[in-house]
């Protein structure tokens, strides 16, 4: 997915749902100028003392995503796993405008379909908040607010080898990595698969 940020130096961003705090971390260390919003105010405390310990300065702001209120607008808005707990189309709306020419939305978000990772949705915590996975014909909606559009799936059968994000184990992570390669290969062979994988990274450009 980092593939889809670019360039993030001097860069001004907009995270969308902070969670931790990791991911604007990482964008702050690359030299952005970064804000992030959350609408729990839990994510925003933790935001915020992870900025103070990490010296970084960082904006964060408790907000709906679905009511952005901004007066600059941003080269780069990121939202990860956050649209499945809001009202997706509204989000980009809001999204398309503070969002400056030719700035990009980048978005990282579990579909709906997939097969091989239902058994894993039915342990999640999130099934108490009913998420509203994503879909490819959900973003390709959502295109109508800006001027390009591309997207690109992944972890078909690698979806298969979750633990492995989890476990430091050299075994495990070559094979993760042989498989993730086969399901680049098949994907690319045979599109429609792509409706059975787990994750789309998507970006919408003005």
């Amino acid at each position: 997915s980092y593939a889809f940020l670019g360039e993030l130096k001097e860069k001004k961003i907009l995270e969308i749902g902070g969670g931790g705090g990791e991911q604007a971390a990482y964008f702050c260390s690359q030299g952005a100028d970064v804000t992030v919003i959350d609408i729990s105010s839990k994510s925003v405390i933790e935001i915020q003392t992870l900025a103070e310990k990490k010296r970084m300065k960082i904006k964060v702001l408790q907000m709906n995503a679905e009511e952005l209120h901004f007066s600059d607008d941003f080269d780069l808005i990121y939202i990860n796993s956050t649209l499945m707990h809001v009202h997706q189309q509204k989000v980009l709306q809001q999204c398309s405008t503070i969002l400056k020419k030719e700035g990009k939305v980048v978005i990282i978000e579990p579909m709906r379909y997939a097969p091989l990772v239902q058994f894993y949705r039915f342990f999640s915590s999130y099934r108490k908040m009913k998420p509203k996975y994503a879909t490819l014909k959900m973003f390709k909606e959502g295109k109508k607010y800006f001027a390009e559009y591309r997207h690109q799936e992944f972890y078909l059968f690698s979806s298969l080898l979750l633990p492995a994000f989890y476990v430091r184990n050299d075994v495990l992570h070559r094979m993760y990595r042989a498989v993730a390669t086969f399901d680049s290969a098949l994907i690319k062979l045979f599109p429609f698969v792509r409706y059975a994988c787990w994750v789309s990274v998507v970006e919408y450009r003005k």
